[in-house]
């Protein structure tokens, strides 16, 4: 069958991708980047050795669904609140407003042909994404990572909420808002009866029951992920609000026990095939060509990959004093990094008349660039600036040293050889020396 070709073919890339990142040419590159080029390159846009059918496009799903699960389980709101956190909303609630304002502007040039649609899908970002690039970069723990997950948080939550209204079936918006409400106060619920039930004990037996190789718990984890993702589907809203919101209930049951072991093996399950099917696969179905060949979708290609950033640059004033200086520019680049939501929602406004196929392969190709260029600029500005402050801390110990060796030279008292006074002299210079050719 095709299908198993076509999975061996994805398979093989996802254990080529992790390899490729060891070496130093891609090592700042995120691993999900090297994923979507190399399901562009086998693709029909390729080479063609995978292509787009009914079984592939059903596990790309699921693997969107379980990219936003993970990212449930992995936000975790006893780090990521307080100002990180309010600060995130002011950041999106600006970048929204300027969304707004870009969109419209398209409108008027007749670029695009769904303003709130577009607007909503800018100013998002890629928080399931984010997390596995913060912890290659060192940086998922301390205050930068913090206030990077902060704004990812909202972007990606509120675009979530919003989405489902704005895509509402049949323009029933007030009748969506409704459902969507009612959505969010079951959940809610669920969560704070989730939250007083969890105890050691469950832990223990969570904890027995995967030691004792049943995965009794990975499957009620599945299960929770399936039943979200059909009750939010029976309400009208999309698989991705309610896989998220299934991720944090499993994480409010087993996160700070003994069987927080559960979020390892859900995460090997997720990043072992899923997560990097749906990048693979995504990167295969996007047509680059479309871009190239009509001048029309190029100019929007490179609009939407211009306000990607730019909504991201007003909201830097809210970290001055918070963070330093020199943070803003990958502050910027890594809160600009979208995709899974710009596919999920571009591919429903096509499936629903909102939204040209011209549009959403735009929006697309700007959100590629995004996950495959800004992270890794963002992390080679990181690294430059470590560098740069590692070499000056050196600096200081060696000219330290130096000038030591260089005072012991001049105390020298005349009595003793002249000899002596000039080898440490030379010895204070070889270390000067070494360090000037290390700088360069």
């Amino acid at each position: 069958m095709r299908e198993f070709h076509a999975i061996f073919i994805i398979s093989c890339i996802a254990v080529l991708a992790p390899l490729l990142n060891r070496i130093p040419i891609f090592a700042r590159a995120p691993i999900v980047a090297i994923e979507l080029l190399l399901g562009m390159l086998v693709g029909p846009s390729g080479v063609g050795l995978v292509s787009a059918d009914s079984a592939l496009n059903f596990l790309r799903d699921f693997g969107l669904a379980y990219l936003f699960f993970q990212a449930g389980f992995e936000f975790n709101s006893n780090e990521i609140k307080g100002k990180p956190l309010r600060l995130g909303f002011y950041s999106w609630v600006v970048s929204l407003g300027l969304s707004i304002v870009i969109s419209g502007l398209l409108y008027i040039v007749g670029l695009i042909e769904s303003p709130l649609l577009v607007a909503l899908i800018l100013p998002t970002t890629a928080f399931g994404i984010l997390i596995p690039i913060l912890r290659q970069a060192g940086d998922l723990n301390d205050d930068f990572g913090h206030y990077v997950l902060g704004v990812a948080a909202i972007s990606e939550i509120g675009p979530l909420v919003l989405a489902s209204i704005v895509l509402a079936r049949h323009s029933h918006h007030l009748h969506q808002m409704l459902l969507s409400a009612f959505f969010i106060a079951i959940a809610l619920a669920i969560n704070i009866f989730l939250r007083r039930v969890r105890s050691e004990r469950l832990a223990d037996s969570v904890v027995h029951w995967l030691d004792d190789d049943e995965l009794l718990p990975i499957r009620i984890s599945l299960v929770i992920l399936l039943g979200f993702v059909s009750f939010a589907d029976r309400l009208g809203m999309e698989l991705v609000v309610g896989s998220y919101i299934a991720g944090m209930a499993v994480a409010i049951l087993v996160r700070g026990t003994k069987a927080e072991i559960l979020e390892e093996r859900l995460a090997a399950i997720g990043s072992g095939f899923l997560i990097p099917l749906f990048f693979i696969e995504s990167g295969a179905a996007f047509d680059v060509m479309k871009l190239f060949t009509n001048p029309e979708s190029f100019v929007r290609f490179v609009a939407f990959t211009g306000a990607f950033l730019l909504i991201r640059l007003a909201p830097l004033n809210f970290f001055r004093g918070t963070l330093p200086e020199r943070d803003m520019p990958a502050l910027a680049l890594l809160t600009s990094t979208t995709l899974p939501l710009v596919v999920a929602l571009t591919y429903l406004g096509v499936g629903r008349g909102q939204l040209a196929p011209e549009t959403a392969t735009a929006l697309v190709g700007a959100a590629m660039v995004t996950v495959t260029a800004f992270p890794t600029i963002a992390l080679w500005l990181r690294g430059t600036e470590r560098q740069s402050r590692l070499e000056s801390a050196v600096s200081l110990v060696v000219h330290a040293v130096a000038d030591w060796f260089s005072s012991q030279a001049s105390s020298v008292p005349a009595k003793f050889s002249p000899q002596w006074r000039d080898e440490l002299h030379g010895f204070e210079q070889r270390v000067r020396g070494l360090f000037s050719r290390s700088a360069e």
